[in-house]
């Protein structure tokens, strides 16, 4: 039970001389036996300011309180007063998912003319009416009870405070004010032209529009009304599928399934052995589907769940329940793939044979599923006894489940990609040359996207010349570039088939190339050596440093004034990641081999026809991408590492 929730603001580095302490923008509270507002929002601030960065976990304990909160961005605190012993994971999770609700209704509502803007304090400020309304649903004296904004938009009619943006100038549109002043002949005039442009607008609309989705008619609800609600709406709670409202329609039914992998990659270069191989997997569900809609998956995995099923004895006693037809149809290159898939699976399965004691036969998993988590929607007990995942879809966009997969069970499997670098230092010219040879090892009908491979060049022993600013390399595919702010070579590829082999080469220039030995190299690989101490140099750096800043700025004495050194030196303060890094989207291809292999969906009532689309997709990428929105990360899978670990085989002196 939650007795308060709090929106704070606490300023940045930045802004720090704007306000010194933490704001107060708006606060619920559900429980009067704790202190007054003013007193917990200060000892809050205290414990924030007293505390060391790494020492500022979620979870705050003072004066028999905890306080529970997540810092989001431009400043922002949601923090949750607690005075009784509960699950703070949960509360965790319900302000991560009121934060994702306030960006949905603040930041990417209609009256913005889609433009997305950040959740700041200015914006919370001008909107605390609707906020207190969505805590108000959301928590019952504490008590959560709502947190699908799907749902809430349906009955929370209060509009949010935005200011009306001119896309085209940026302006604020003053319109309605200038309109109330004209007399009437002129407002008549502006009614019949506005008449004209919505009939060219209602055409220009229906020639973009090519598909029908997203564009759902709820029976019980107007856009013109915003005051009626969905009859349906208000007893969703109570009844047993209280995640998909009743009354819905579109004129196109359709449903979407995305399959996304993401790699957990690790590769010692030096023993040429796989360390970490792991597949994190997502299904998300797009479903256009118009009244209460049964659909079935099937899945190439035989055995889903590992759990015995009880239900064995009943479905060979009884006759099973007509399945409906299959609405999937797969590509003749799908099917070769599997049949070549299978054809590896028997040959391995047989030679990996060994006769066992034991008279119980255990099922063979094609694929090693484990850490399933399905969505409420699911019924569970058809995956039991049809082995098929049965689910009522709520509308729009969802996930369906998320599982875990480990690679190195499956002998079969490959690593998608293969890197095998070379780092060859020459003393004699003072350069060193970077080879790369990369391997593709999935099938040659698919195209692996968005390959990027970034190779470091540790300046704890390859000192580059800053005065050489000509990069010069030689690919068979792709572009090389150096950033100089984290010291790696990024070989980039647009597109590269499967079963395929590309090198690359590059030289760079040294400043010393005779202290680099294989000494100083296997030091820095194994973490034997610390980082030198500068106490003694910092004072003699310091002599003259107006001087020598002026003749870098002017050019004195032939100084430059580039920042090559300064960045540098930080880069040898801090940590220094020897590992190659790869980045790569690879459509239409599962790393783990699951597919779908069925797929229907039936309404009792209407009986329509459904198109269903499937995608593929397996990707190792270490950040979100820039157009997704906090909202929609959990939709694009987990974040991964693709990485190579460098040995001393990867270095040659000559």
């Amino acid at each position: 039970m939650i007795s308060a929730i709090y929106v704070l603001y606490l300023a940045e580095e930045q802004h720090a001389d704007d306000f010194h302490q933490v704001q107060l923008l708006l606060n619920r509270r559900f429980n009067e036996s704790i202190p007054c507002d003013q007193i917990i929002v200060q000892n809050f601030h205290n414990l924030l300011t007293t505390l060391q960065p790494y020492e500022q976990v979620p979870i705050l304990y003072h004066g028999q309180l905890s306080y529970v909160y997540i810092r989001c961005a431009n400043g922002i605190i949601l923090l949750a007063v607690i005075n009784k012993n509960v699950n703070v994971m949960l509360v965790i999770t319900f302000l991560n998912q009121l934060h994702v609700i306030l960006i949905h209704y603040l930041c990417n509502s209609k009256l913005n003319n889609d433009i997305h803007k950040p959740l700041n304090r200015d914006i919370i400020i001008d909107n605390v009416t609707l906020i207190m309304e969505v805590l108000d649903e959301c928590l019952d004296y504490g008590l959560l009870q709502v947190t699908d904004y799907k749902l809430l938009e349906e009955y929370i009619k209060v509009m949010p405070n935005m200011p009306k943006i001119d896309t085209t100038n940026g302006y604020f549109d003053s319109s309605e004010s200038e309109e109330s002043d004209h007399d009437d002949e002129n407002a008549d005039q502006k009614k019949k032209k506005k008449t004209k442009s919505k009939k060219k607008g209602s055409k220009k609309k229906k020639e973009e529009i090519k598909s029908t989705h997203n564009q759902a008619v709820k029976t019980d609800v107007m856009e013109r009304q915003p005051d009626v609600i969905n009859s349906s709406i208000l007893r969703t709670y109570s009844l047993a599928i209280n995640w998909r409202p009743k009354g819905i329609f579109y004129a196109k039914n359709e449903i979407f399934i995305d399959i996304i992998e993401d790699c957990e990659f690790v590769y010692d270069l030096g023993t040429g052995v796989i360390k970490r191989n792991e597949v994190y997997g997502t299904c998300v569900v797009k479903s256009y589907l118009s009244g209460m809609p049964i659909c079935r998956i099937g899945f190439n995995e035989k055995y889903m769940t590992r759990i015995e099923s009880d239900y064995e004895e009943e479905v060979e006693s009884h006759e099973s329940t007509p399945i409906p037809e299959n609405q999937l149809k797969l590509d003749d290159s799908e099917i070769n793939e599997e049949e070549e898939d299978a054809e590896l699976v028997s040959q391995i399965s047989e030679e990996s044979s060994v006769p066992s004691t034991s008279t119980q036969k255990k099922p063979k998993h094609k694929i090693p599923l484990r850490n399933i988590q399905f969505h409420q929607c699911i019924e569970l007990s058809k995956i039991y006894k049809e082995n098929l995942v049965t689910f009522i879809p709520p509308d729009d966009k969802f996930i369906l489940m998320t599982y875990n997969v480990e690679q190195q069970k499956q002998k079969r499997k490959m690593p998608l990609i293969m890197v095998k670098p070379t780092y060859r230092v020459v003393t004699e010219t003072g350069k060193l040359q970077v080879m790369c040879t990369l391997n593709t090892n999935f099938h040659r009908r698919r195209h692996c996207k968005s390959v990027v491979i970034r190779i470091p060049i540790n300046p704890h022993y390859f000192e580059l010349d800053p005065n050489d600013t000509d990069l010069k390399y030689k690919t068979e595919l792709g572009e090389v570039s150096f950033k100089i702010d984290s010291y790696e070579l990024v070989w980039k590829i647009d597109s590269i088939d499967g079963k395929k082999m590309v090198r690359m080469m590059t030289e760079l220039t040294l400043v010393n190339s005779q202290n680099v030995n294989e000494e100083t190299v296997r030091n820095y690989i194994s973490r034997r050596i610390m980082k030198p101490l500068e106490a003694n140099t910092a004072e003699e750096d310091k002599i003259d440093t107006g001087r020598e800043e002026l003749d870098e700025f002017y050019g004195v004495n032939g100084k430059s004034s580039s920042l090559v050194k300064r960045i540098t030196s930080k880069i040898k303060d801090g940590f220094f990641n020897d590992d190659i890094l790869v980045h790569f989207k690879l459509p239409m291809v599962t790393y783990s081999g699951l597919k779908l292999s069925y797929l229907s969906v039936e309404e009792e009532q209407m009986k329509y026809p459904c198109f269903p689309w499937v995608r593929y997709l397996t990707k190792s990428i270490d950040h979100y991408e820039a157009g997704v929105t906090i909202e929609n990360q959990k939709f694009s899978g987990v974040c991964c590492n693709y990485r190579f670990k460098l040995a001393m085989n990867c270095f040659t002196f000559a």
